[in-house]
């Protein structure tokens, strides 16, 4: 805890600062500081406008031809917007345990049976700098909702050096495809940088590319947590 340590050491500048962007009005604290998580923001659906009850028309009298009953007004939703890459996760043919995180949860390692690496898998640098609310998305991950959703999100830690692991698998087939190294400020404003990545090069992937690899965990990340890593 940091009431315990000397207090010469709770005045030492945390090194994420070094990387950490200026303008950081907009920053929302860091969710590891607060005691129940982040609490987003709940959205609730529009309404629409109804006509009040006591100036509609009076039915018409039994008997008269009348025009059947127009049908419900149908959703103005397109199916294509399903396809859009971020969507809320729906109720549907998964069961996943989670741990309770205040109002957003975190998922478990176990949540689905998934495969380790093959042998040799590849590992580069990489250099990626996470502000404190997607830094906390990567940290919850993803466990999916519906059949579509092809990718499970986990990570582990962090440890007492800010050591954070993210782990992308496969929904469907447990493959594992890459994992992401990350540290983390536990002790400031929560923000992170991603310092490597670990990815499958063999046939499970297509003997996947370094270029390859990266663009796949910028579209999972982008479509399944809305993160967006940009170097």
């Amino acid at each position: 805890m940091a009431s315990d340590q000397p207090q010469a050491q709770s005045k030492k500048v945390s090194i994420f600062r070094r990387f950490s962007r200026r303008d950081r009005g907009d920053t929302p604290p860091s969710p590891f500081l607060m005691n129940q998580g982040i609490r987003p923001p709940v959205q609730r659906a529009p309404r629409r406008l109804q006509r009040n009850r006591s100036h509609a028309p009076a039915p018409a009298p039994v008997g008269l031809l009348t025009p059947p009953p127009s049908p419900p007004e149908k959703s103005s939703f397109d199916s294509s917007e399903a396809s859009t890459c971020y969507r809320q996760p729906a109720r549907s043919h998964f069961t996943i345990p989670m741990h309770s995180s205040g109002s957003r949860e975190r998922v478990v390692p176990n949540a689905l049976l998934t495969k380790p690496f093959p042998g040799n898998p590849q590992i580069t640098s990489w250099d990626i700098f996470l502000p404190p609310s997607q830094m906390y998305s990567l940290y919850l991950g993803h466990a999916p909702q519906e059949m579509e959703d092809k990718w499970f999100i986990y990570s582990e830690g962090p440890d007492q050096a800010g050591k954070l692991k993210v782990h992308f698998h496969r929904s469907w087939t447990g493959t594992k495809v890459a994992e992401l190294f990350v540290v983390m400020d536990t002790k400031g404003e929560g923000a992170g940088k991603i310092v490597g990545i670990k990815w499958n090069g063999g046939k499970d992937t297509n003997w996947m590319s370094e270029e390859a690899a990266k663009y796949s965990i910028r579209t999972a990340c982008q479509c399944q947590l809305n993160v967006h890593l940009e170097e």
